[in-house]
Parts: C-alpha cells; structure tokens; sequence
C-alpha cells in the first residue's frame, strides 16, 4: 500500500525530506554512495554525505515531507513510529482480509492528521488547509478528520481518532489493527479454572505412575472434582470431548502420545549439530534392538541388539556387533541371575578393536564387497597398510573423540581405560537426550528398514507391527545374522548414496557414497594406521582382580589353572591396596582360557579351564550361564563346576542336532477357565476311602482238583423208589459235593 512508504525505516530516495543534525533536507540525487541533500532552510547549506555516515547519525528519520520546524513531535515521532511499524506490517500478512483493510483505511487518516497529507498523496502535494500543521492544532485536526468520518457514515469520534494517532506513534502500523481480531484463544476454554488447577494437580500426582490413557485420567479428575466440589461436580466437569480437547490445549501426553511427544527431557535450545571436518573427529556409538529374532548357541529363540559406531563426517559404519538378548533365571531374591545375556562391556571393547583393524574378507563373500574394486582408494591403503590386501571395502578410521550413550556397556571402567590407551576422548550425551546422537539414531532406523526387516524373524517396531508366528519361522543363527551385517555394510551401506554427503562447493552434484567421502578426505588428511598387537589386545578386555591359590583362579564359579602360574600362588601382587590380588584378563564370549598380567616385567600367564576336556568344544558365558540355571533347577550347587561342565556339552550337543524331527511337542494345558453350566452330579462314592490294594488279602485256595473241575457230566439214573425225596442228588449232576 502507498501508505507502507512511510514505514520503512532509513530509506533514502529521491524526493524524500529526512531530518539530519536537527534540519530538515531534500533528498536531490543519489550518486554511488553519496547522497546530495538540499537544505530547506532559508540559511541552511546543501551537502553531499555517504549514505552509511547519514544512516548512523544520531536524530536521523526519513520523512514524507518536511514537517513544521515548530513541532517538535513531528521530528522524532515518526522515527519511533517508522521503526516500530516494519514488524507489525509484516504481521499484518496473517490477518483476515477485513482486519487487513480497516488498518489500511486508518493508515491514510492518521498519516493526514499526523503530517497534513494522507498516505497515497503524491509528491509535492500541498495539505489541505483544514489539516495544514502550520495554520491548525492537533485537536483541530482531531475534530476536523472525525467530522469528516462522521460524515462517511464512520461513527468516530476525536477520541478516537486521538487514541489511533497515538497508538500509530507507540506501535507503528500494528497499533492500527484491532486486537480483537488477534487474540489467541484461551488454553482452558470454558472449561472452569478450578478445575484446569484441579486437573495438573492430578496429573502431577500421578505421572511417576505406569502411563495410562486419557479416559484414565478423565475418570481421575471426576473422582477428584467429586471429593473437591461435591453437588457442582455436574456444572463443572467437562465433557468427554472438551476433556480431550482441554488435553490438547494444556500438553498433556497421554498413553503412546508420550513415547513420540514427550519433551521433559529434552535439554533447552538452540540445539547443536553435530560438526567435524576431517574423518575421525567424532564418532558416535550407541546400541539398540535389531527388531529381529534368531537362535543362540543353545537352540534357544532369543532377541537381538546391534552395538555400532559411526563415523560423523563420512557416515561410515567403522563397526557392528550383533549380541542376542534375553532374560535369565533367579535361584533366589538375593542371587545372581543365571542364563540372561545382553551386550557387556567387552563388545564395546571389540568395536574399538574392530575399528582399528580391517575387516577381512570371508571366503563365502560377494567378490563385490572387496576393497579392491570399491571407490576406496586401494592402492595407497595397501601402500601404507598391508592388512588392507583383500580386506572388505569398509574403511579404517581411528576415532579421536567418541560420543557415547550414558548405559553401563559404554560407561564402565574398561571401556574407558580402553579409550585412554587408545588416546580417544570421550564425551558422553546428555541424559535422555537422543538428539546429542542423532546421527547415530538415524543410522539406526535406517538399518532397520534396509537390512533388519528383510530378515526372517523380524517383528517390527512394536507389537502393532509384529507378525502372530514369527518365533516359528525357520530363524538363522546369531552368528549367521553377525554375518551378513558385516557383508550387508560392506556391499549396501558404504556403497549407497547418502543425501548428508553432498559437495559444499558443487550442490548440484549427486551425493556421493561414504566410501567417496571417505576417499577425498583421505587424499587431503592422509591415513595412519594403528597396528594392534596381540598384548594390545588383551588390555583391551575386562579385567578381574583374583588371588591364585593352590587350586589356580577361582573366577565367575570356574577354576582356572597351569603351570605359568606357579609363580604367583598365594604371593601379594604389588599393586596398592590390591594385597595378592592380580589383575587377570578374560574374555566372556571365550572363557575357556584367561590371562594374568605380571606388571614387573611385563608378561602374561596363560591358564585354561581345569574342566574344558569334559566340554570339549567352542561354548561362551552364555552357554554356562544356562547350563547353571539348569542344574540349579535340579537341585545342585554353583559350586559343582563338573556337573555344569557336563550340562555344557550336553547343550551344545543337542543345539548341534536341531529339533527332533520324530517327537512331537507336547501340547500345553488349554487353560478354559471358570466351568459354567448346570452343576455336576453328585458322586455317589464321595467320602468312601480308595482302597489300599497293598493291605487286601488273596482269595482261599480250593481243595478241588482242575480235572476234577473239568468232568464231563454223569449220565441221570433212575429215581430210587426206596429213597425218599425228588429222586435227585446232588452228586447227580456235577459228582460228589465238594466244599469251597
């Protein structure tokens, strides 16, 4: 609109009158950065003054025209009113059209009463002579411009024109809009304030509960409004709706709302990206659920988590491990669990090792997931490394500062003496905070779209999403799956575009894969591999400090022993305050064999498992952890370590074998809960004791042979007339009587 010409703040062009060093010029010509200013006093002096030097001096204002010398008001106003009133012009874009067109209508008549001259007045124009500020006042004015619109059928007074100048003066153009318009609507509604109080006091006495849904906390509040207000109760609760609606309004979460809304956490803005410019200068590291399910060691269907470290500036995944988890078995309250498993902290301790080393190439690979042919540069990794000779195209990038997640994988002891000896830095993220790994997070979701849901087993996000028979589908083993992420990384993320990894320099390019990331900061940064020898290695594990006795080392209910030992039974460490207890390093996905560090002279003592001929294969903790729990089941102690040893190979050899394919499982009890229907009959040998058939005596023999039994019958003789009687006897028929 015209009017908007002026409300820019410092806009100089021709013809523009501006108030500098207490006068008032013309703006005459504009010539590079100079401007030719004409004096419009009768002895003020022209000049020529850069445009930065007039914009920055003190009691500088552009104006429409020259104001009267006299008024005061008229010199400094419009300077607040012009600055003021850029925001509040811009604001003006989002209200409705009505709201829009009365601020311009009064835009134009305030500017008359303020200056003489409305806003769409040409230049050069002279003021009528009704609002001439030379000749008439202010409440002239006031008067005269309210008669007027009075006269247009705009019931105004000169109240209210005065109000609007004033506000215009204060606000600029946004003092013109009516605020009703504008006004954000109340969070409560109509719903009662005593209730909305009512309502968060509720919700705060109940948020360190199990989370429920919003028809939970409705029925809350009812009981609380019934107790508070009693008979009003039916006046004051809302209805159902407005309740949710009341819900929305407040921010109040509620059910599966909280787990994607919930900000309680979440640390204050503004929010950091994550910046690195050479490869290795951040890594993050965390762990998740893979959302796939697979079989363990044992046979058994267990669920599984990916630990993984990720590269910032590249987006190369420089390590993966893949541990199944599962809860254990208790013997008692206070008792250790038996048979759980999890990612431990000696898997983050292998992802630093595995980050330092490439990864080899298996014979059963694609010939594509080789270095050699990928757009890593082979010739001079080879060059520099020889471990690079027919390794995986996944490139080596030593981490020199890692942000981890605040779990007890990454927070323990080990892995951050592993990172000392490595000289990597550590900065854990902030409590409940995913944001500070954000990048890692998405690499997360995006393992799961493009390799986890593609895999037998997979059960989805959520229960919502998962499959009725997925533990029933022909599952591979942990192993198995560890094996094709590994090949998967090589082959499908190293070598996908990725749309974070463009050119800053050339936008328009295609994004590039991290390999090629990878491949250009190599040729500016170089690469300076990290040789990890097998002493190195071992300080990379967990350590345990244990005496040896005569027995050997007692460690996690096994008994270790050899004869490197012999040195160091019952004899005191030298360490402070550890007494006879050595630091002995272990491997829990490979107990069979532990090593105790002499740091006198800096060697290692080897000792192996006294029961591992009984066992006689490859086993981890895990498999002894269920071998525990089931022989505690049985009614045995922790301490009968050949009794687990034998449990051991039994499960390993039943894994070995696979599900019988002969037995069929029994069925489990169908539980058909309460009987209904007519009463049953009533038994009528109830209360009769069961006889005990230990206690019952045997029959009496007979005195009667079996041949006798088995005579044929006699022929019938004639009655006897000399005998009394029926003429029948009773050896007549069946021979002689015989008693039974």
């Amino acid at each position: 609109m015209a009017g908007h010409a002026h409300a820019r703040p410092a806009v100089v062009a021709v013809g523009n009158a501006v108030h500098w060093r207490g006068e008032t010029y013309l703006v005459t010509a504009l010539q590079g950065t100079s401007v030719h200013l004409l004096s419009q006093h009768a002895d003020g002096e022209d000049a020529v003054v850069l445009l930065d030097t007039l914009a920055r001096s003190p009691g500088f204002a552009v104006l429409g025209t020259p104001p009267a010398a006299s008024d005061d008001t008229a010199l400094v106003a419009p300077q607040a009113a012009v600055h003021q009133g850029l925001g509040g012009a811009a604001m003006l874009e989002g209200l409705p059209e009505s709201a829009r067109e009365k601020a311009e209508f009064w835009l134009d008549h305030v500017l008359e009463v303020h200056t003489g001259l409305p806003g769409f007045a040409a230049p050069g124009t002279a003021p009528r002579a009704c609002y001439d500020p030379e000749h008439t006042t202010l409440r002239q004015r006031y008067q005269t411009k309210a008669a007027e619109l009075c006269a247009a059928h705009h019931q105004v007074s000169a109240a209210t024109v005065e109000r609007k100048r004033l506000a215009w003066l204060e606000q600029g153009v946004w003092g013109l809009v009516d605020k009703r318009r504008v006004r954000a609507p109340s969070t409560r509604g109509r719903v009662d304030e005593q209730v909305v109080k009512l309502l968060r006091k509720v919700h705060q006495r109940h948020k360190k509960r199990s989370v429920g849904t919003r028809s939970r906390l409705f029925e809350l509040l009812r009981r609380a409004c019934m107790r508070k207000f009693k008979k009003k109760t039916a006046q004051l609760m809302p209805s159902r709706a407005t309740f949710y609606r009341l819900l929305d309004r407040l921010g109040i979460l509620c059910g599966k709302e909280t787990a994607r809304r919930d900000s309680s956490h979440r640390p204050d803005p503004p929010f950091t990206l994550a910046m690195a410019t050479t490869p290795g200068e951040q890594v993050q590291i965390d762990t998740t659920a893979l959302d796939v399910l697979a079989l363990d060691e044992t046979g058994r269907v267990v669920s599984l988590e990916l630990t993984a470290a990720i590269d910032v500036v590249s987006r190369s995944v420089l390590a993966a491990v893949v541990r199944p988890k599962s809860s254990g078995t208790k013997a008692g309250r206070g008792s250790r669990r038996h048979g759980g498993r999890a990612t431990k902290a000696v898997d983050a301790l292998l992802l630093l090792a595995e980050m330092c080393t490439p990864q080899p190439m298996r014979p059963h690979w694609s010939p594509k997931a080789t270095a050699e042919g990928s757009d890593l540069p082979y010739a001079q990794l080879v060059e520099a490394d020889e471990r690079m000779q027919g390794a995986a195209a996944r490139p080596v990038i030593i981490p020199e500062m890692i942000v981890m997640d605040n779990g007890k994988v990454f927070a323990g002891r080990a892995f951050m003496d592993a990172c000392a000896q490595l000289g990597i830095s550590v900065r854990p993220a902030c409590y409940h905070s995913p944001t500070h790994k954000a990048i890692m997070e998405r690499t997360f979701g995006s393992v799961k779209s493009l390799f986890s849901q593609f895999l037998p087993g997979y059960t989805g996000q959520d229960l919502q999403q998962r499959g009725k028979n997925v533990a029933a589908e022909r599952l591979w083993r942990v192993d198995q799956i560890n094996d094709f992420l590994q090949q998967w990384i090589a082959l499908g993320w190293q070598r996908r575009p990725h749309s974070e990894l463009r050119n800053p320099f050339l936008p328009s390019m295609p994004p590039r894969t991290p390999n090629q990331v990878f491949a250009a900061h190599v040729a500016s940064s170089g690469y300076v591999p990290v040789r990890l020898s097998a002493e190195d290695r071992l300080r990379l594990l967990p350590t345990a400090w244990v005496k040896v006795t005569e027995k050997g080392i007692r460690l996690n209910n096994r008994t270790y022993d050899s004869r490197a030992l012999n040195g160091y039974r019952n004899t005191r460490s030298g360490w402070p305050g550890k007494g006879q207890r050595w630091p002995v390093r272990y491997h829990p996905h490979q107990p069979e064999t532990v090593w105790l560090e002499d740091h006198r002279n800096g060697t290692w003592a080897e000792a192996g498992y006294v029961y591992q001929r009984l066992i006689g294969d490859a086993w981890s903790e895990h498999v002894w952890d269920q071998a525990t729990a089931a022989h505690l089941e049985k009614g045995g102690n922790t301490r009968d370590e050949a009794a687990i040893a034998r449990l051991v190979r039994t499960l390993l050899e039943r894994a070995g074998r696979g599900p019988s394919r002969t037995a069929a499982p029994e069925p489990a009890p169908v539980d058909r809960g309460m009987s209904v229907g007519p009463l049953p009959a009533e038994d009528p040998y109830r209360g009769i004791p069961a006889p005990d058939y230990r206690h019952i005596a045997s029959l009496p023999s007979m005195d009667t042979g079996l041949h006798q039994l088995c005579l044929p019958p006699a022929r019938p003789r004639q009655p006897d007339a000399h005998r009394p009687g029926t003429g029948f006897q009773p050896g007549d028929i069946c021979g002689p009587q015989t008693a039974i």
